[in-house]
């Protein structure tokens, strides 16, 4: 069960991981998620050279502290 009035883990500017793939991300965005019961962060996957940082919209879940 998710306790609605928690507040977010992560703020705007803050800095994560993905679980998946352990790939550092920046969070851009938090909002209250429509679909699932959760806070759901848009994220810039920060991905090192020659590949180009790129935007993903994940749940609190997929994401873990570096």
């Amino acid at each position: 069960m998710v306790d609605r009035n928690r507040p977010a883990r992560y703020a705007v500017g803050d800095r994560a991981a993905l679980k998946a793939t352990g790939q550092p991300v920046q969070i851009l965005e938090v909002r209250r998620g429509e679909f699932v019961p959760d806070f759901v962060y848009k994220v810039r996957v920060l991905a090192e050279k020659p590949a180009r940082p790129y935007n993903l919209s994940v749940p609190e879940h997929d994401l873990s502290d570096q």
